[in-house]
């Protein structure tokens, strides 16, 4: 469906929706939820793959880019040429987008509620949820960008400006959530009681360091994410000033992975980058 209504409607939808995740996020720490904010929580984890506390500013940065995207959403759901008609190659988004971003920023409130309630758990099944739907959104914004270049349809989407913000700050919102769930993920171990199955904690922090840094470079290669990349690189700096601070000769194994994780996510963006530029 992609009748004027629905444009609005989810439009408005998102709009409302990122207003609302802003807001929990802000009470979070300005009451705080529950007695405490969002990084007492994490500190009271001893989880090894968490950054500095620094390296959380990111999120301004997230809910900056985020509010352009939803200015930009706002734009095409009312614009005045915008078709009721089937979904052409050249749409820079369409409602189905609108009821994904919706989902994913009520799943985000909803994280946090269960974060300062210490329900980790279901803070795991919540942040599974943010991932999933930030997924589909991102698979739904690459294959209409392949699709409009394959059949070099015109562009829609208003400009380069709305072009990037309907594509980049979700890009860097992915790219923060895949470090943030396998954050999460640890977080739930560490609380269980898991033992690692006889493997240190050391040396399973730098298993997921690596797997971080594989989904790192696959959205760098195969989606031409370099904004998720270079949130990744972001992320494991702010991994590298924790442990540095606080247990460098103990940690030295996560310090290396971190540090390799950095070459090899800047090495995927210099190749892609330099890729784009010969296509140029």
């Amino acid at each position: 469906m992609n009748s004027t209504g629905a444009r609005r409607t989810w439009a408005v939808s998102t709009a409302a929706m990122f207003a609302v995740m802003v807001a929990v996020n802000g009470m979070a720490n300005a009451l705080p939820l529950n007695g405490v904010n969002t990084g007492q929580l994490s500190d009271e984890i001893p989880n090894l793959f968490v950054p500095a506390g620094i390296t959380f500013a990111v999120w301004g940065v997230i809910y900056a880019l985020l509010l352009g995207y939803a200015v930009a959403v706002l734009r095409e759901g009312f614009r005045p040429e915008a078709s009721g008609g089937p979904v052409s190659a050249g749409e820079a988004w369409v409602p189905a987008d609108g009821m994904l971003f919706s989902a994913n920023a009520a799943l985000n409130a909803a994280w946090i509620l269960a974060w300062h309630w210490r329900l980790v758990p279901l803070s795991v099944a919540i942040m599974a949820g943010i991932l999933a739907t930030l997924v589909m959104l991102t698979e739904r914004n690459h294959a209409r960008t392949a699709a409009k270049a394959a059949s070099r349809a015109a562009d829609t989407s208003g400009g380069r400006l709305s072009g990037f913000l309907l594509r980049v700050p979700l890009l860097v919102y992915l790219g923060w959530i895949c470090v943030a769930t396998i954050a999460n993920v640890t977080a739930l171990l560490v609380t269980s009681g898991w033992d690692g199955s006889g493997i240190p904690q050391l040396w399973w922090t730098v298993a997921m360091i690596a797997v971080g840094t594989a989904v790192g470079c696959i959205l760098v290669v195969r989606r031409g994410a370099v904004s998720s990349g270079l949130v990744v690189i972001w992320a494991y700096a702010g991994i590298v000033m924790k442990r540095t601070g606080i247990d460098a000769a103990s940690t030295t194994p996560i310090i290396v992975a971190a540090y390799a994780g950095i070459a090899a996510v800047a090495l995927a963006i210099a190749a892609k980058l330099a890729k784009t530029l010969r296509r140029s």
